[in-house]
């Protein structure tokens, strides 16, 4: 048997003689939250790629994550030979989060870091007392590795000049994991339902709150019924609650005791843009799910009910009262804000915060990444 400390001898042996390979400037290897199914801006650029006649590879955690890939995208263990080896020999690197620090890139392999999110807490510099010191290690290694950074607004971009140790690069073309938000969702709609066992007729709310630092679920506190309720008087027809918890705590979804004739668990689900689209209207706290769901139009609604102490964890980037969407720290106050609710105040609210933090998202960052990586193949 392998014992663990050979297995990571092995590893890193790989990555030091592998990266000497010639490079194929046509392969991209791509990424999603450490292993995660085909999803994000990672995914989106796959598309695209794919769609111009590249090699793509996807690093998966195992057989689940693989079967979310689509025809076409080759499969690769994380961490296995067959990864190590195509990462080095790939032209391209595309994820949406840090690389561990044994990470070996040499030659002319392009990495794209898409990050995964507009911030709301602060991040990475910006919060290294809340951050373990192998992380920052290998985050400060990481942005020394990037080629080119994703933005989608003057104010990420800055943070990452500030916060990320960072200078290279940036194409402030929005996240391609919203391109999708900007045409018809009926096909993904149609994928959900039929993913999740959902009936056709009743109207989906999705709660998708952030995870807690000590990845506790107290804060998830939500009366389902009452909500539900205040959506069906508002709105009208008959609603149901998808529940996503962040990657990190999905695991303890099954912890909720959610009660199935009001709510369905999605936390499994591998791409919660596809769950944007199929919803009518969201619920989060201090997600930046918000910033990319705004793109849709829906009605989107705050429920903040530990405010203080997740403000005392990192604090904010900016003053809460700047978001465009109404805000509740109980559940007497989201059914009155459900209640109140007014899309042309949401509206006009959105556009001067968009304005106001210079947002760019038009439908074609996918596109846009592709042709710089195209270019930079002619160029050599």
């Amino acid at each position: 048997m392998i014992t663990g400390i050979a297995k990571k001898a092995l590893r890193n042996t790989l990555w030091q003689l592998l990266s000497f390979l010639p490079k194929d400037p046509r392969k991209a290897v791509c990424r999603s939250f450490y292993g995660r199914g085909y999803s994000d801006s990672p995914r989106a650029i796959a598309d695209e790629l794919l769609g111009r006649g590249w090699k793509v590879c996807w690093v998966v955690k195992g057989p689940a994550e693989a079967a979310t890939l689509p025809k076409g995208v080759l499969p690769v263990e994380e961490e296995s030979p067959q990864a190590i080896y195509h990462q080095c020999t790939a032209g391209v690197w595309v994820d949406n989060c840090r690389k561990w620090a044994y990470t070996k890139k040499r030659g002319n392999t392009q990495y794209i870091q898409t990050w995964h999110g507009f911030p709301l807490k602060r991040i990475e510099g910006d919060a290294q007392d809340a951050l373990p010191a192998d992380y920052l290690e290998a985050a400060k290694k990481d942005s020394a590795m990037c080629d080119l950074f994703l933005s989608n607004s003057a104010f990420l971009t800055e943070i990452y000049r500030r916060a990320f140790w960072y200078q290279g690069e940036v194409l402030e073309c929005g996240f391609p994991r919203n391109d999708m938000l900007f045409g018809p969702g009926g096909k993904a709609e149609e994928k959900v339902r039929q993913a999740l066992g959902l009936p056709g007729e009743a109207k989906l709310l999705l709660y998708a709150p952030t995870f807690r630092k000590d990845k506790g679920l107290e804060a998830y506190d939500l009366d389902y019924g009452r909500c539900l309720r205040a959506l069906e008087a508002r709105f009208g027809g008959k609603w149901l609650v998808l529940a996503r918890l962040h990657p990190n705590i999905a695991e303890k979804a099954a912890r909720l005791n959610l009660d199935p004739r009001l709510v369905v668990n999605a936390s499994d689900y591998p791409d919660i843009q596809e769950l944007y689209l199929a919803c009518q209207a969201l619920v989060t706290d201090y997600s930046s799910v918000m910033f990319d769901y705004m793109n849709t139009g829906r009605p989107c609604f705050l429920y903040v009910n530990d405010l203080e102490d997740y403000r005392n964890d990192r604090n904010f980037y900016f003053d809460l009262d700047k978001l465009p969407f109404p805000r509740a720290e109980d559940n007497k106050e989201l059914e009155a804000a459900i209640g109140d609710y007014s899309g042309e105040d949401q509206e006009e609210k959105r556009q001067a915060f968009c304005r106001e933090f210079g947002i760019r998202e038009d439908g074609l960052a996918g596109k846009k990444v592709a042709d710089w990586l195209e270019s930079r193949c002619e160029n050599g």
